[in-house]
């Protein structure tokens, strides 16, 4: 069976972890000084993670040992996503955009699958940038 831990971010700017301890532990300064409170509190004891982030639920399961970063620091990212990305390697959704900015025949006739501006007080325009 594995344990059960909470880390939420706090009000603050801290944080704070539940479940290893009896009482809640509170004020560590970063997420990863939170999750590295848990795996030494619990052992590296498989366990799964909430994460509690600006509204933000994430889980994560941990095996014996804790082997998955669930962090990483502002050094070793990895490489930076270019601004303006190849055209020729383009992304699939962006076909999609694509496909959307198309212009299209529009019928005039009223169909019963159609309606009017007129037919409806709510109608509004979508512009994709």
């Amino acid at each position: 069976m594995s344990l059960r831990i909470k880390i939420c971010s706090d009000v603050g700017g801290t944080w704070s972890v539940h479940g290893p301890s009896p009482a809640p532990v509170c004020d560590l300064p970063s997420l990863s000084a939170s999750i590295d409170y848990a795996r030494q509190a619990c052992d590296a004891a498989p366990a799964t993670i909430e994460l509690y982030v600006d509204g933000m639920y994430i889980v994560a399961h941990q095996e014996r040992g804790w082997p998955k970063a669930l962090v990483s620091s502002e050094i070793g990212r990895g490489r930076p996503v270019p601004a303006d990305p190849d055209p020729g390697r383009a992304a699939p959704w962006s076909r999609l955009v694509a496909w959307l900015r198309r212009p299209r025949h529009v019928s005039t006739a009223a169909g019963p699958a159609s309606l009017s501006k007129h037919q409806v007080s709510n109608a509004a325009g979508l512009r994709l940038v």
